[in-house]
């Protein structure tokens, strides 16, 4: 199973060799494919008390990407706390899906699978304010729906090879780049004490995600999900 760091664990590696220090999860990039290989050994080779899931897993599950949990804890969203789906700690598996070579199509790709995201993510807008009616509209569509659109979106995407020129990474709002900014020469960061893969050009990637992410974050900002997702319940 192959898989780089990335997001705000990226970001902290590249900062602090560790932990952004108001960060609460870590986050991974897997190819498109491994990321189902993964989710068919997890349970075997895994401790019991952790949960690899997903919207094949779970069938509330709100979201275009996995994650593993430990289910001995809690980091859940008070707003949230009607949505029925494991809140453990968790460990977000993000995947990079290959997508065409031809630019119509590409974009035909993008547009598809962001609108998937869309559509999954709705099942959080009746807890939220500031939505337009026509998210708020998809939150009525049934989410067994929503999740059948998702896998089918994600099936025509996966009927790509390896070596196509680009790929999207499903975070951080739907990102199409150069497969060679990830998956050029193999390359390691420091994070925690250990060495971790990164993506070979992670200083642009980084630059492409955050702009100029060396520079001091302003106090307000500095803060994990709550910055976004309002108070969050905590249990160890």
């Amino acid at each position: 199973i192959s898989y780089l760091i990335g997001q705000g664990t990226l970001l902290g590696a590249a900062k602090y060799q560790g932990f952004i220090p108001w960060d609460d999860d870590v986050d991974l990039l897997l190819p498109y494919k491994d990321l189902f290989r993964l989710q068919k050994i997890f349970p075997k080779e895994a401790d019991s008390k952790y949960l690899f899931t997903n919207c094949f897993v779970e069938k509330d599950f709100p979201i275009a990407w996995s994650k593993i949990r430990d289910t001995e804890t809690l980091s859940r969203p008070k707003r949230y706390r009607e949505v029925p789906i494991n809140w453990g700690i968790c460990i977000d598996l993000f995947p990079v899906f290959p997508v065409s070579n031809i630019g119509c199509i590409r974009k035909l790709e993008y547009v598809a699978l962001k609108f998937a995201n869309k559509m999954l993510l709705a099942s959080f807008t009746k807890y939220e304010e500031n939505h337009s009616a026509f998210v708020r509209l998809l939150e009525k569509v049934p989410i067994c729906f929503r999740h059948l659109f998702y896998k089918f979106v994600i099936f025509c995407a996966g009927r790509h090879g390896d070596n196509t020129k680009y790929v999207l990474v499903s975070c951080k709002g739907f990102k199409i780049v150069e497969r060679s900014l990830l998956y050029g020469e193999k390359k390691e960061l420091p994070f925690e004490g250990d060495m971790y893969p990164v993506p070979a050009e992670y200083d642009a990637y980084l630059r492409l995600n955050y702009g100029d992410y060396m520079a001091p974050l302003p106090e307000h900002l500095q803060k994990g999900h709550e910055l976004g997702m309002g108070e969050i319940e905590w249990e160890m």
